[in-house]
């Protein structure tokens, strides 16, 4: 199940994926500021380290910043691509983060999403 999709903006491809704050309130551990790394596998199952902080400028926001342009770049995600999140529960040693990674296409005349 989903933990949260979202469509990439152009800040979420060029400079830090911003996370639903409900999101990271029942899924992610509690830190006192900083960065926590967080490793997340892709569905061929190479594994990527993401930072975790909490935005300071503006308005706090959680968001993925470390790491993600790695990720982004790799995958040649775009705004209007989309990403899914979610947790296997039936790993081996624990819990694991997942995320899968969709560009949006055009087919015969329908915008559709598919997997990078």
């Amino acid at each position: 199940m989903a933990l949260f999709s979202k469509i990439l903006t152009q800040t979420d491809s060029s400079k830090r994926l911003a996370i639903p704050s409900k999101f990271t309130r029942q899924h992610l551990p509690e830190f006192e500021g900083g960065t926590l790394n967080l490793v997340v596998e892709d569905v061929r199952g190479q594994g990527w380290c993401f930072g975790y902080s909490i935005r300071r400028e503006g308005h706090p926001k959680p968001v993925f910043q470390a790491g993600w342009l790695d990720f982004v770049r790799h995958k040649c995600l775009t705004p209007g691509d989309r990403i899914t999140f979610w947790r296997d529960q039936n790993a081996v040693n624990g819990p694991r983060y997942k995320i899968a990674a969709e560009r949006k296409i055009k087919l015969l005349g329908h915008e559709i999403y598919a997997a990078v």
